[in-house]
């Protein structure tokens, strides 16, 4: 049985999960695919690519039993590629953050940037100032 405590703090983290969604948007690996024109037999093959190779990161969809799926947020992509720098991010946390962790890392202010930005709003602009932040952050986990 979960506690009244335990079930408020479940909804406040489902509802951050989908706010990060909703602002940023999500692909699916079948819509990567098809903007990617994927011709392998297997659709999704370079999105799994990617993925395997650590270049992007995928969620479970936060509705998770209405869509039983993971989806790619959109933050990481670039005209439907990956930007290089969430390769060096995720290089940088090696397996240390889940993966739902990574995406509230992306998107929440950290004083390790300028402005205490958010690494989302640098990936393109100043790459290389979010690939540092998260050098530091997984030092200090």
């Amino acid at each position: 049985m979960t506690s009244v405590t335990e079930q408020e703090m479940n909804e406040r983290v489902a509802r951050r999960h989908a706010r990060v969604l909703d602002e940023f948007g999500y692909f699916t690996a079948e819509e990567l695919a098809e903007a990617n024109r994927s011709q392998a037999s297997s659709r999704t093959v370079v999105v799994d690519d990617w993925r395997i190779r650590r270049h992007v990161f995928a969620v479970p969809h936060p509705d998770e039993p209405a869509r039983q799926r993971d989806v790619y947020p959109a933050f990481q992509f670039e005209a439907h590629k990956p930007i290089d720098a969430v390769k060096a991010v995720l290089a940088a946390f090696g397996e240390r953050r889940a993966p739902w962790k990574l995406a509230l890392w992306f998107t929440s202010n950290n004083g390790w940037l300028p402005g205490s930005a958010r690494p989302v709003d640098l990936l393109v602009s100043n790459p290389q100032a979010v690939i540092e932040a998260a050098q530091r952050d997984a030092a200090d986990a």
